[in-house]
């Protein structure tokens, strides 16, 4: 007999998403591949980083479920989660007095055994968050006397010293000057090309996800309205419907994506 299909490493079932009582996103069903980097867009208000929180158990669902590895998110411990999935939200409170290494270390802890002792592989985990974010000259600095990309960089080691196979990121280059917000998202394409890490997150910037994501899933009021590879899902049809922009999209001279120049 033929082995049973693999479940989606997340996905949604009916799921309303909001804030209590209040649904932002609605009745929503949804599976995000293994190895995929998903890329949430839409407007101000749209429901990008309700739903992204939600799908990390950050916000509880106002109905329906998410499933991680087709197991209901909601029935598995904290510590389980936390080895399989990391989020970074857009905003993190600075721990006073922390130095980067000491933030980068909270990422080890739901991987500590029953002693909770740091060992060799997680000294080898931090190090290697540390070189991919270009903080390794920046260990012993405290957090509170970098810059705002620089912090950012911490937290985002801090999301990979977990080592999960899932990273959920609510705007990850907030902070970050052009330079880098480019290595981020090689950073991002490494981890799935090479690491074989599952990515979702939340981008403002069009070209950069249809650059970058496999998948963009365009919301607009909490629907999706578009959801597909980026040459479907970037057209001036799909620019105007969900962001009211008249624009002309053309193929990128250097990627052959999607490219947007507004009117």
């Amino acid at each position: 007999m033929p082995d049973p299909p693999t479940p989606p490493v997340l996905a949604a079932r009916s799921l309303d998403a909001g804030h209590g009582r209040r649904v932002v996103v609605p009745d929503l069903t949804w599976a995000v591949e293994p190895r995929t980097i998903t890329a949430l867009v839409g407007p101000n208000g749209s429901g990008k980083s309700t739903l992204l929180m939600t799908l990390a158990r950050v916000l509880k669902p106002a109905g329906g479920s998410v499933l991680l590895d087709g197991e209901p998110i909601g029935s598995r411990s904290s510590v389980d989660v936390a080895r399989r999935l990391a989020v970074l939200p857009q905003t993190a409170v600075v721990p006073t007095g922390a130095t980067v290494r000491e933030v980068v270390e909270q990422g080890r802890y739901p991987q500590l055994g029953p002693w909770a002792m740091l060992r060799r592989r997680d000294d080898g985990a931090m190090r290697r968050a540390l070189e991919l974010t270009g903080l390794g000259d920046h260990a012993d600095r405290r957090l509170d006397t970098l810059s705002g990309g620089e912090r950012q960089r911490a937290w985002i080691a801090m999301a990979l010293a977990q080592e999960t196979g899932v990273l959920l990121l609510d705007e990850p280059t907030t902070y970050l000057d052009v330079r880098h917000q480019v290595d981020l998202m090689r950073l991002v394409e490494h981890l799935r090309d090479d690491h074989g890490m599952t990515v979702v997150m939340v981008l403002h910037d069009l070209n950069q996800a249809a650059r970058h994501a496999d998948r963009i899933v365009a919301l607009r009021d909490g629907r999706v309205v578009v959801d597909g590879p980026p040459a479907e899902a970037m057209t001036a049809e799909t620019l105007r419907a969900v962001f009211d922009l008249d624009a002309v999209v053309i193929d990128d001279p250097v990627s052959g994506r999607p490219l947007f120049v507004a009117r």
